[in-house]
């Protein structure tokens, strides 16, 4: 169970804050707000459809879901929503070794393919240097344009 140690700072969302968890009271310490959740359920499933039909993107989704850098009331909704699957993650995480394999074959997967980035992306030492945001976008398109060639290849081949 040496892949758990790294949760030792997971902080879990409980629904019910008189329940006892037992062993796991001290680290689910933080209260999910299901009144949010009802009060926006509408509006929740709306920015959800329009992102999935693709009328609108996800990044104009969470420019509008937060200001300042803190989250409007429906993007605190949306969080909260978030907090009950975050905290089943992490104890399906601890509990179940099938699990716990299958997302580390993945993690070693997406290293594989962040390796091969960097070693494409060779030019400027790896490092984003465009000072505006549509120029990262374009190199980062570009990157990720090459690195499907290269797998694409490498299946076919």
């Amino acid at each position: 169970m040496a892949e758990t140690l790294s949760l030792a700072d997971q902080k879990l969302w409980r629904i019910d804050p008189g329940a006892d968890y037992g062993p796991l009271n001290t680290a689910a310490r933080g209260k999910v707000d299901l009144g949010a959740i009802r009060r926006h359920w509408p509006d929740i499933l709306r920015v959800v459809a329009s992102i999935h039909t693709g009328t609108v993107t996800a990044h104009d989704a969470l420019r509008v879901l937060s200001r300042d850098g803190h989250p409007t009331p429906l993007g605190a909704a949306i969080a909260a929503y978030g907090r009950i699957f975050k905290s089943l993650h992490v104890l399906s995480y601890i509990d179940d070794e099938p699990y716990r394999r299958d997302i580390k074959a993945i993690r070693n997967l997406q290293e594989t393919r962040h390796d091969l980035g960097r070693h494409v992306f060779h030019g400027q030492k790896g490092e984003l240097r465009q000072k505006y945001h549509t120029g990262m976008e374009d190199q980062l398109g570009a990157l990720g344009l090459v690195l499907n060639c290269i797998t694409l290849w490498n299946t076919v081949t």
